[in-house]
């Protein structure tokens, strides 16, 4: 049977499984609470950024990081910045995925390079450093050189400033904290020197590892707002009911049958299966339905599931990685502070008044203080 309020068109179930497939991977956005709720806390950074360099939202691997990047970037150019289409040299928003380079450092040239790709800057890979010979026999000639890194960030900030680009995303933007190790400060200062040059604020999306690597310094904590993209918790009947939600949207949008009892699911076994992350999850489906449809199968069934379900051990990983970043989003409690920030002052302030007090004014050492001797009875 199909979904009952299936979304998918009644001619894809009639197409070839390659287009069927290519449907489920890249056709339609699913927008489920966990998303939406990170979506609204992004925007109202963005609303309120005033002294804020940079946006970092992070979350597990699978959770649809990279779907909320694409719904911010609809959203800058919705409401935003609704005027951009009056004038066409404006790019109010461009999204730019930072690639994992084989070299130890991070290639900033080549980020900068996406960046003007993205703001459609004409000739980027020609671009060329002008030399002038002043060989007397030569006269004055113009040589061609290579771009140095400062000088493409140059142009980079320019073409910036040139197309009133208002919001920059970096998705997966831990591959660059990776890449600098002991420099996490540094390349974090390049990031606001940009933001600061330019006036356009810096989205960073990726997962928990920035929050490792970046470490939660002051200054960055004084400049950055940090937004949680969690996976749902089962054990809120709430996120029980928006993670089922979100399991029936993704059927909905299932090209082929479905086995009745996947609508009356054990969503128990679901949950555990994707560890409550909605993109592993679609991950997941695609693969059963990929493996349905090899098998010439009527419909899709709790079999696919099974067959295709991540190994245990690497479930188990990705829990141990989700915990660990749920931990460096927990707030310290305000008497915790308190005592950090008054208790080593008030500590010191009773010492001196102790200080202060020491013996009777006039008194020899070894003097007995006046006083009545206790009286035993024998």
């Amino acid at each position: 049977m199909r979904h009952p309020q299936t979304k998918v068109r009644p001619d894809l179930f009639e197409a070839s499984d390659e287009v069927r497939c290519a449907y489920f991977d890249s056709g339609f956005v699913l927008r489920h609470d966990k998303l939406s709720g990170v979506f609204k806390d992004s925007v109202t950074a963005l609303q309120e950024r005033t002294g804020k360099h940079m946006i970092i939202a992070a979350g597990p691997t699978g959770v649809g990081k990279t779907t909320l990047a694409k719904r911010l970037t609809d959203y800058v150019y919705r409401e935003l910045v609704p005027q951009w289409h009056e004038d066409p040299g404006c790019i109010p928003c461009v999204c730019v995925e930072l690639r994992m380079e084989s070299q130890a450092a991070f290639d900033w040239k080549e980020l900068y390079r996406q960046v003007l790709v993205a703001l459609r800057e004409p000739l980027v890979d020609q671009k060329s450093k002008i030399k002038t010979s002043t060989d007397h026999q030569l006269g004055h000639v113009m040589t061609g050189g290579h771009m140095s890194v400062a000088r493409l960030r140059t142009e980079m900030e320019q073409a910036i400033k040139d197309r009133k680009t208002q919001v920059l995303i970096l998705d997966e933007l831990q591959h660059l904290f990776k890449h600098g190790t002991g420099k996490v400060e540094q390349y974090y200062d390049v990031l606001k020197s940009i933001s600061s040059r330019t006036g356009c604020t810096l989205v960073g999306v990726g997962t928990y590892e920035l929050c490792f690597m970046m470490d939660w310094s002051a200054q960055m904590n004084r400049v950055t707002s940090y937004i949680q993209f969690p996976r749902y918790d089962f054990s809120s009947e709430l996120d029980q009911q928006s993670f089922f939600n979100a399991y029936s949207g993704l059927l909905a949008h299932v090209p082929m049958n479905l086995d009745e009892r996947l609508l009356k699911p054990n969503l128990e076994y679901f949950y555990i299966g994707c560890c409550g992350c909605v993109g592993i999850l679609k991950d997941w489906v695609y693969r059963a339905m990929k493996r349905a449809l090899a098998s010439d199968a009527n419909s899709l069934s709790q079999a696919h599931f099974e067959a295709t379900m991540h190994p245990l051990k690497a479930i188990k990983r990705m829990v141990e990685e989700i915990r660990e970043g749920e931990d460096s989003f927990c707030q310290p409690d305000l008497e915790e502070i308190r005592r950090e920030l008054l208790g080593a002052s008030q500590m010191s302030g009773a010492a001196e008044q102790k200080s202060k007090r020491g013996r009777p004014k006039g008194q020899l050492p070894g003097v007995r203080k006046p006083g009545r001797d206790p009286v035993h009875v024998s």
